[in-house]
């Protein structure tokens, strides 16, 4: 891999016929300012260079006055981001679709289209994605000027979709409500017999508007609101948020907190891969290793329930450092913890790489080609099981991981049965890693002092979650408030897999399919609509959704 300031200039010089401007606001960060109508071009000669993957694309009201939307197109090279910055009228702005060149646009462009209005030439599919179908017209939730609570008065029913047979084709509905998923999603597969010929996904089931509610609180309480994106990573989230606000403040968090947060992150990934195995395995047809998984994954829970008092979300990191310290009788236990994980782990990798009944229903699932999977920019152990060596904490170490190094674990196979593998032998470098960190845990204090007010500035911070990379956009104004944060989740950019993989596939297949990227629902989505008798739908606010108990369907 190249260096990051080579990176950078490759990437100047492939866009230097299009650029209208460039800057480096940070050390690792080039900015080129291109036009609408370049903006393909300019993909098209970093794809062809094989610079880079699109991890995100961030949309920005400038405001009334400026009368202009920003849409940022971030693409990653190791440790270099290349971010081309293309800015389009208020109202009636217009961006081509990159999707031939990166098909994970899909799902970022529809989501540009859906929360800024801006209109997207070009894309396949321009259904609602995460915005309710009775979603008021010509309303978008992240124009800094739309009142969401007035819209989602307005918000009407509408008729639930036509099942089974459209035309030629026989549709099978899996969701919004379904026993084998963990949360609302709705899947369309049109079958021939019991051959799937196409897929489709909606998503926005459990959208909680956190990104436009992040805009509202200050810097503190954010903290709080992006912990639970996802209760499985929501260590993975705050540390993803308050290294970004740490890089804008220009304060360091101390070598002792740093490597507290690494050892809270490791236990984390060891949490959720036990979680995906038993998950996974249960929809290969092994309720057994479901049982077995889940009951060693009680370990490491009480472990973080001994350190932080938590045993999901932990709240371990502040903004500045920890909350918890590390005693010596927290790190015998996590000792003693950690042995028998590791212990458990080899019997199951033995399991997942020997059985031949488990074999029989992983092997040849979901085959994938490290070309391909580099092409759909997938992330994480989906992506590593393709043969793709990319991993933020080794491409792009943050934290202290440059003292505590981590390796990464790859894959050729390409399939499910790889992806399982690829898991077990995370969670015993996992396991490799917390000793190491235990053994050298440095001195010192667990805080520093945090301004209140942010100094104005943006920066981005990517953070290796158990399902892949995060990543995180954050702009300051100055004041306690962000002005903008925006978070791309891992499963965003595996979703792609699962609908180009499901085409071709037996039906029988398609569970273990999904089930193999480890797909987050609520990660996706950061409003809920309700169906009350005589009241109609109704949307939410997260106030009204903390002071409710409710069980919620979209249908």
């Amino acid at each position: 891999m190249m260096s990051t300031d080579t990176a950078l200039q490759q990437a100047e010089s492939l866009l230097a016929g299009l650029a209208k401007g460039t800057a480096k606001p940070e050390p690792n960060r080039l900015d080129v300012a291109i036009e609408a109508s370049d903006l393909i071009a300019a993909t098209t000669a970093l794809r062809g260079a094989r610079w880079g993957y699109l991890a995100a694309l961030t949309g920005v009201d400038l405001g009334k006055e400026a009368n202009q939307i920003e849409a940022l197109y971030h693409l990653c090279e190791g440790d270099a981001i290349t971010t081309l910055r293309v800015k389009v009228p208020r109202a009636d702005g217009a961006v081509p679709s990159i999707q031939a060149l990166h098909p994970n646009a899909m799902f970022f462009e529809r989501e540009l289209m859906e929360m800024f209005g801006v209109t997207v030439t070009g894309l396949e599919d321009t259904s609602h994605m995460f915005l309710p179908d009775g979603w008021p017209d010509a309303t978008y939730p992240l124009l800094k000027d739309t009142d969401v609570q007035a819209a989602a008065a307005r918000t009407k029913g509408s008729e639930p979709p036509e099942l089974g047979r459209q035309g030629d084709r026989f549709i099978v509905p899996v969701g919004p409500q379904h026993p084998a998923l963990k949360e609302p999603g709705h899947f369309e597969f049109a079958v021939d017999g019991e051959l799937v010929t196409g897929a489709t996904v909606r998503l926005g089931y459990v959208h909680r508007g956190i990104e436009r509610a992040c805009e509202q609180q200050n810097y503190t309480q954010n903290l709080y609101l992006t912990e639970r994106v996802c209760g499985i990573c929501s260590h993975s989230h705050a540390n993803a948020y308050v290294n970004g606000v740490e890089k804008l403040a220009k304060v360091e968090a101390p070598p002792r907190a740093q490597a507290i947060r690494q050892l809270v992150a490791c236990l984390e990934r060891i949490h959720s891969h036990y979680l995906w195995l038993g998950v996974a395995a249960y929809e290969a047809g092994f309720e057994t290793l479901l049982m077995y998984s889940w009951r060693d994954r009680e370990i490491v829970m009480d472990v973080l329930e001994q350190m932080t008092g938590n045993r999901v979300n932990y709240s371990a990191s502040v903004l500045g450092g920890v909350k918890y310290d590390v005693t010596s009788a927290h790190a015998e236990a996590i000792r003693r913890g950690i042995e028998k994980i590791e212990e458990r782990t080899r019997h199951y990798l033995h399991v997942v790489t020997s059985d031949t009944s488990f074999l029989s229903r992983a092997r040849g699932i979901g085959v994938t080609s490290k070309e391909e999977a580099d092409a759909m920019g997938l992330l994480g152990p989906t992506l590593r099981a393709a043969g793709v060596t990319r991993d933020v904490r080794v491409d792009a170490p943050y934290g202290s991981y440059k003292q505590f190094p981590v390796k990464a674990v790859v894959d050729s196979a390409g399939d499910l049965a790889a992806r399982f593998k690829v898991r077990m032998e995370e969670v015993l470098e996992s396991v490799r890693v917390i000793r190491t960190i235990l053994d050298g845990l440095p001195e010192g204090d667990l805080t520093v002092k945090m301004p209140r007010k942010i100094p104005a500035g943006e920066t981005i911070s990517r953070f290796e979650a158990p399902r892949g990379e995060l990543f995180y956009y954050i702009k300051s104004n100055g004041t306690d408030k962000p002005e903008r944060v925006k978070i791309r989740t891992p499963s965003i950019c595996n979703w792609i897999f699962v609908l180009k993989k499901a085409v071709g596939a037996q039906m029988a297949d398609v569970p273990p399919l999904l089930a193999g990227i480890d797909p987050c629902f609520s990660c996706n989505d950061r409003t809920i609509v309700i169906n009350r008798p005589r009241h109609g739908r109704q949307v939410l606010t997260w106030e009204e959704l903390r002071r409710q108990a409710i069980t919620h369907t979209r249908r």
